[in-house]
Order: structure tokens, then C-alpha cells, then sequence
């Protein structure tokens, strides 16, 4: 398990994910130094590490399930993790013992992944897609355990929207792209990656990160920050109250996804949990707020083998980065 510096630590990059170590320092009254060499020691044991999202603007995705030949779940969800368009995928219990996430830029191109371009290994029997609506959650959550006061000190305020706005392009691609092995990268190592200046490399990430283009995540290896499951939760909710119900749920501390799909169970929800007594109280929760919310079903993830871009081990370690890239299935250009 972490200590209660490192989890401080996690939840200020949470909250920050590019912060200075002088700000963090600041914030949680540790020296700047100390701040950045327990970073290392995270990063390197693969127990917490940053990265990049698309915002929802810029990307489409598609929850699958899919059921396989006995004995084979796990090995078809680690073919499935090395493909860079599946950004988390994970083994459950239920009919369909494996779900996961696929993104892609736009619509048309998530549904050539989808009817043409998945590469389905042929241990798979059975395949069900759900393409997101609208996503309401969970791309970034945080640990929340320092108090309000020291948050605000780290908290980021982006600033307003560059105007006019400008489309995404082959160049913030490529930025994207540089980022997802390490969200914390410093300008110049970008910048020597790119083949650009460190000053063209902080004007195209500030000018993406104010469009609301991209956003950064830090994430923890769960078990070890005390959240030791996870649950994939089928929920229907009148049509009227579904944005509504999306974004109050979306904002539980719990929730790691929350997106609208179409179908008789049009909201689905991914929790982590304590132990498995908590999944029975955050579905009374739920339904206690939200009387008009049904459950329609609901599956225990047995383990967790990617998280957006991560391989991780049985204890949610990052062992390895397949970097999420929605473009890697479509041939035509972002945008």
C-alpha cells in the first residue's frame, strides 16, 4: 500500500498533472526535492504515472463485450491491449467475460474500427458493441484526500479559449502521441522528439489544453491506493433524465467511466471499489438519488490488464505503455 505522502502526492497531480515540484511542495508543506525523487521512486515500481486523454470533443469511442472459448479470456485481453485503439480493457465475470474500450477521432471512423478494422482474436465466440452517446465522467477521477485548502493551492486554472478555434491537426497529433509514454514531460525533450522549439511546444500544449482539446490524468495503481475491484454497471434511465443522472454520476468519487449508448440499458458505468460490500452501497446510492434508475446488470472485474494505454499487473502496476492512439485503425487524417 501507498503512504499517505504518496497518496497526497498522487491526488495534487491528480488535481495537476504538470504541476511545478515548487507548487506541489508548497501545497503539501513537503520539500521540492523530496516531492520529485518519491515521483521517481512511483513511476519506476510502475505504481502511478501520467498521461493523455482527447477530450470528448475531438474523440468517439465504443464499449465492447465480448464471451470466448474457457480459459481463454486472458490471453485474448492482452492480444486485444497491445492494439493502441483499445485504450482499457479488463476480464469479468457475467456472460461476456472480457469489455473494453475503443476510441477513435470521429463516427465514421470508429464505426470502420468497429465493422472492418478490430482485430478480433479467434478465440472469441461472441462480440456486443456500444458506442458512446455522450460521455459524462471518469477520463479524469482523483484520490481526494487533501483537504480544500490545499487543493486550490494546486489546482490549475487553464485560462480562457484561444479564439478563433483551430482544428486538430497532424502536429497536435504528433504531440499527443509524444505524450502518452509520460504526460510530465519536460518542453525541450518534447521539442527534441518533434524536431521544434521548446517555445512552439508549450504555445501548441497551452493553446490545446484551453480549447479543451486534451486533458492530462494522473493514475495510481488501484490496490495499492486501497480501491482493490472494479465493477462494469448496465443502468436504464428515462430519456428525459439521462443528462441528468450522466453527469451526477459521472461525478462520483467512484466512477472510472460513465458514457451514454444507445439501447434498453443506455447509461453504462465503471466503479472501482474498496471490496465487494461496496458495490452493493454505491448501487443503493444510486438508486436512492436516482429513483427512476433501473439496473440492468451488473459484472465484477477480475482483473484489470489495461488502463488507458497502461499494461498493468494483478496489483494495477504499470508494466509496460502501448500509448493510446485513437488514429492507429483509420487511415484518413484527424479532425
Amino acid at each position: 500500500m501507498l503512504d499517505e505522502t504518496d497518496l497526497a502526492l498522487v491526488d495534487g497531480l491528480q488535481l495537476n498533472p504538470r504541476a511545478s515540484w515548487a507548487s506541489l511542495g508548497a501545497a503539501l508543506d513537503l520539500a521540492p526535492i523530496t516531492l520529485a525523487r518519491r515521483w521517481q521512486r512511483l513511476v519506476r515500481s510502475g505504481s502511478a504515472w501520467v498521461t493523455v486523454a482527447l477530450s470528448n470533443r475531438r474523440m468517439r469511442g465504443a464499449v465492447l463485450e465480448m464471451s470466448c472459448r474457457p480459459g481463454t479470456a486472458r490471453s485474448v485481453a492482452l492480444t486485444l491491449a497491445e492494439l493502441p485503439h483499445v485504450s482499457s480493457i479488463g476480464v469479468t465475470t457475467g456472460r461476456y467475460q472480457i469489455f473494453a474500450l475503443v476510441l477513435a477521432p470521429t463516427l465514421p471512423a470508429i464505426s470502420e474500427v468497429l465493422v472492418h478494422r478490430l482485430a478480433v482474436p479467434p478465440d472469441v465466440t461472441a462480440l456486443h458493441s456500444y458506442l458512446y452517446s455522450g460521455l459524462y465522467g471518469g477520463v479524469v477521477w482523483r484520490l481526494g484526500v487533501m483537504n480544500r485548502e490545499r487543493a486550490e493551492q494546486v489546482r490549475e486554472d487553464p485560462g480562457p479559449a484561444p479564439a478563433p478555434m483551430r482544428s486538430f491537426g497532424e502536429g497536435d497529433r504528433q504531440l499527443f502521441l509524444a505524450l502518452g509514454h509520460d504526460g510530465r514531460r519536460s518542453y525541450n525533450d518534447l521539442a527534441a522528439e518533434l524536431g521544434t522549439s521548446p517555445q512552439a511546444v508549450r504555445r501548441r500544449l497551452d493553446r490545446l489544453r484551453r480549447n479543451g482539446d486534451i486533458t492530462f490524468r494522473c493514475d495510481v495503481a488501484r490496490p495499492l491506493a486501497g480501491w482493490g475491484s472494479m465493477a462494469v454497471l448496465f443502468l436504464s434511465v428515462p430519456d428525459g433524465d439521462l443528462p441528468v443522472v450522466g453527469r451526477a454520476l459521472g461525478t462520483l468519487p467512484e466512477t472510472r467511466h460513465c458514457s451514454a449508448v444507445p439501447g434498453p440499458a443506455n447509461l453504462v458505468l465503471m466503479v472501482s471499489l474498496r471490496s465487494l460490500e461496496h458495490l452493493d452501497e454505491v448501487l443503493g446510492r444510486i438508486v436512492r438519488t436516482h429513483p427512476t434508475v433501473t439496473v440492468v446488470d451488473r459484472r465484477v472485474v477480475l482483473q484489470q490488464v489495461k488502463i488507458h494505454g497502461r499494461i498493468v499487473d494483478e496489483q494495477g502496476r504499470s508494466v509496460r505503455v502501448v500509448p493510446v492512439d485513437p488514429w492507429a485503425a483509420v487511415a484518413a487524417e484527424p479532425g
